[in-house]
């Protein structure tokens, strides 16, 4: 029992492992995008100061050397021990820094008096070195505006650079003119240690190289072991390789991008830049199985041999690079041997004690040796009848006894069992509550908004997430108009749920306030750069502007993906492009607002990225291509179908695997730019929701557009509401979500309803009847039928076929033979 026990527990400490890597690895990623943004920004920024009138005078920024003079130097310069330079015996040595200032260096060669101009320009700046520093996680980041004057600023001051120092010659600065966003490793000239860089080109208007901006983060500050081992008691290796699509063909072993600093990197010159290392493992069996693992999953967890010792490796992994763990196994089963030696010294004492008793049972009497093993089984006897009442959700079940050995281990976890279980459940309840407020605060049906056809949807990865969609009605400098919105909060969970319900707030309170498009980003771009500061996260959205039968639209970006579009007629793509970054991430951005003409029955479709990065089960992500692909084939359907074939499409290529949220909006444009009715709605509930919510408000809408009597209206929503009720009480085996789609058509006087679902086979047609005529107490058959009887008799003709593991059911009615207007 306790070796069982001890393999669950190991299967869970290694779960938590991978777990371990998959977060870090997603915080890896999510830095590096903060930083990238971070740089990409100071570049334009420092371009667009470049490219004013140069100024004949200013104020001279403070210069590294002035570090060597305590009369010269920043006020507020003094060591720092964040910022450390690694000396030759591998010690850390505090850098006196200046977080107040930057500070210039000029290169080799350069004299001051030819590059006054630029440092005067550049000293201009020392506000946005700030502000862009205090956006940036708490590490000791360097930032870098380097000109090809020959001039440096950087943040924060320091006074460190080495004499023959030049960043023209350095990697980081030639790739930027070829490569923006690029990273480099690099041994750092002030602190001798191995930082990753990564660098945007400055340029002018017209796209010439003026200089590259650049950021510094210290591997170190990247990879948190200290963090780990802290966490785990043992010692944990973290290192960051790189994903090489034909494996280890030489051999070497896993190239590494970045793992912690050893104490010889100290001797490492600044000039002789970084020796690329290897991981290897002792245990080449186990290494062909790493191998394997990363290829086919995108996290999991591995035991092989490392360094000669017995090691569990977590691993998570992207397109590019992989994040690994490395423990030794005796800090992985620290917990399961310490639970299963505890077990083990409890049964041992049991058994101990039984042959005790059973000894004695041959020397006193029958009444003794009953009393005696009811005195060793007591504890268990309650550990049981506890476990049974934990089980039926009395969770403040506890054991009052105490037995003054090993046991007394056992009845406290069993009494720290219950709170905890409630707790659980208590954590359970608050995330269902959660997600339905969140599909509260999603649109309960489409606008109706003349000239155009609107759908959008969402598919959550986990109970709740950070996708958003929604149609606001907003005023604007010309009237009013309606709002089509898209976002994506960085990750996804309960943390990303809450800044897309902020995020939504300022929409809808921004509704009633005459604003342009992109003057509505800059307001909630302010507020969301305010409440995020210092967490990291960030939202990209899209925002389009309609008006009623007007083809012109207008839209913003905010650091989301470019809306595709199609025309049918000519057969060609294009997108709706434009920059801008995402919100939350710069308090001051100006957002700029584009406008195009579409054209008649062009399709618009605007995504989160969880379409085109869903992986099927071997790794393989569904990508653009195929999205386009559907858009081409359905783009004379409606709107609510091209979006259902998108996300029907994705659905079945993950498998059920989902891994991020996934939100569709199609827009159709009217064709000949006549006002759009539509002639026929779609939608999907899943027998989850509360379907009367999401199909009572689309039936409504339906009606009003088509000007059908309330009648015929309450027709509708009855007959609908009887056959999902059906279905969802009668229909389903399991408890698993189940999706049921309705479409509504109108021909003429031949109103359509077509009802698909995957329970099981029923035709209704097969129901018998309802026995009438037939008093209760003498029916034959067993009561109900009633619902399928009034389905019945408000129709005038039925359809059911099973078709592709569905029942597919089809109704027609004709309303001209209704007994009432037509019209409202």
């Amino acid at each position: 029992m306790s070796e069982q026990t001890r393999k669950e527990l190991l299967h869970i400490v290694s779960a938590e492992l991978e777990q371990n890597a998959v977060s870090l690895l997603l915080l890896l990623e999510r830095g590096g995008q903060v930083m990238t943004l971070a740089v990409r920004n100071l570049a334009k920024e420092t371009g667009y100061a470049l490219s004013q009138e140069q100024p004949e005078f200013g104020v001279l920024p403070y210069f590294t050397i002035d570090f060597a003079d305590p009369d010269y130097e920043p006020p507020d310069a003094e060591k720092n021990i964040k910022y450390f330079k690694l000396s030759r015996g591998g010690t850390h040595r505090p850098i006196k820094i200046s977080l107040d200032h930057p500070t210039a260096y000029i290169a080799p060669g350069v004299s001051q008096k030819a590059v006054t101009k630029d440092l005067y320009m550049l000293q201009r700046m020392e506000e946005m070195f700030r502000s862009v520093y205090g956006e940036l996680p708490d590490r000791p980041f360097w930032l870098n505006v380097g000109l090809e004057s020959g001039v440096l600023m950087t943040y924060p001051g320091h006074g460190n650079f080495p004499h023959m120092y030049d960043q023209r010659t350095q990697d980081w600065y030639k790739k930027a003119f070829w490569v923006d966003g690029s990273w480099v490793a690099q041994v750092n000239p002030i602190t001798r240690t191995t930082v990753s860089t990564v660098s945007y080109a400055i340029r002018d208007p017209k796209g010439g190289f003026l200089g590259a901006a650049s950021l510094d983060v210290p591997v170190h500050a990247m990879l948190p072991e200290d963090q780990l081992e802290e966490q785990w008691q043992g010692k944990i290796k973290t290192v960051m390789v790189y994903r090489d699509p034909d494996g280890d063909a030489d051999g070497k072993g896993l190239p590494i991008l970045a793992q912690q600093e050893s104490k010889t990197n100290g001797r490492h010159h600044w000039m002789s830049g970084v020796e690329q290392e290897w991981l290897t493992f002792d245990d080449p069996v186990g290494y062909e199985v790493l191998l394997k693992a990363m290829d086919m999953q995108s996290s999991g967890v591995v035991e092989l041999t490392y360094k000669g010792e017995d090691s569990v490796c977590a691993f998570a992994s992207n397109d590019v690079y992989s994040f690994l763990l490395i423990a030794p196994k005796t800090v992985v089963l620290r917990l399961p041997n310490d639970v299963a030696d505890t077990m083990n010294s409890v049964f041992a004492q049991v058994r101990s004690l039984s042959l005790i008793v059973s000894g004695v049972m041959f020397l006193v009497t029958g009444l003794i040796a009953w009393f005696g093993s009811r005195a060793i089984t007591q504890p268990l006897l309650s550990m049981t009848r506890v476990a049974r009442k934990l089980a039926g959700g009395d969770f403040s079940a506890r054991i009052a006894q105490k037995t003054g050995d090993e046991r007394d281990d056992l009845i406290e976890s069993f009494n720290e069992m219950g709170p905890q279980l409630e707790k659980l459940m208590q954590f359970q309840k608050d995330m269902e509550l959660a997600k339905e407020v969140q599909r509260l605060l999603l649109p309960h049906s489409e606008p109706c908004l003349a000239g155009y056809d609107l759908s959008g949807g969402i598919a959550y990865c986990d109970q709740t997430g950070g996708d958003y969609y929604d149609f606001v009605d907003a005023l604007n400098e010309t009237g009013k108009g309606l709002g089509v919105v898209l976002g994506d909060v960085s990750g996804h969970g309960v943390p990303s749920a809450l800044v897309m319900a902020a995020a939504r707030g300022q929409l809808h309170t921004l509704a009633n306030v005459s604003l342009a498009p992109h003057e509505r980003m800059q307001s909630i771009n302010e507020v969301l750069s305010r409440d995020l500061f210092g967490t990291g996260r960030f939202l990209t959205m899209f925002y389009l502007r309609l008006r009623e039968n007007d083809p012109n639209v207008k839209w913003v970006r905010a650091g989301h993906d470019p809306a595709v579009r199609f025309n049918p007629a000519t057969g060609e793509f294009g997108e709706l492009k434009g920059e801008g970054l995402p919100l939350g991430v710069m308090e001051e951005y100006e957002y700029q607002s584009y406008e195009t003409t579409l054209a008649d029955g062009e399709v618009l479709v605007v995504a989160t990225d969880g379409v085109w990065e869903a992986r099927n089960k071997e790794g393989q992500m569904f990508g653009k291509e195929r999205m386009l692909a559907i858009v081409r084939e359905n783009a004379h359907k409606s709107a609510e179908t091209i979006r259902l074939a998108i996300m029907d499409a994705v659905n079945d290529y993950h498998g059920g695997n989902q891994e991020d949220d996934i939100a569709v909006v199609v827009i159709k444009t009217a064709e000949n730019r006549q006002i759009m009715k539509r002639e026929s709605i779609s939608f999907r509930m899943t027998n989850k929701d509360n379907c009367f919510k999401c199909f009572q408000p689309k039936v409504e809408e339906f009606g009003n557009a088509h000007g059908l009597h309330p009648k015929i209206v309450f027709h509708l929503t009855l007959v609908l509401d009887e056959l999902i009720t059906n279905i969802i009480s009668y229909g389903y085996a399991d408890f698993d979500e189940h999706p049921i789609d309705v479409s509504i058509s109108i021909d003429g006087d031949i109103l359509t309803i077509q009802v698909e679902d995957d329970s099981t086979p029923f035709n209704i047609l097969d129901a018998p009847p309802p026995e009438l005529d037939v008093p209760l107490e003498e029916r034959g058959k067993p009561v109900g039928g009633m619902g399928i009887h009034l389905v019945k008799n408000m129709v005038h003709h039925i359809d059911y076929k099973r078709e592709g593991g569905k029942n597919v059911l089809t109704l027609s009615k004709n309303i001209s033979k209704t007994h009432c207007p037509l019209k409202g």
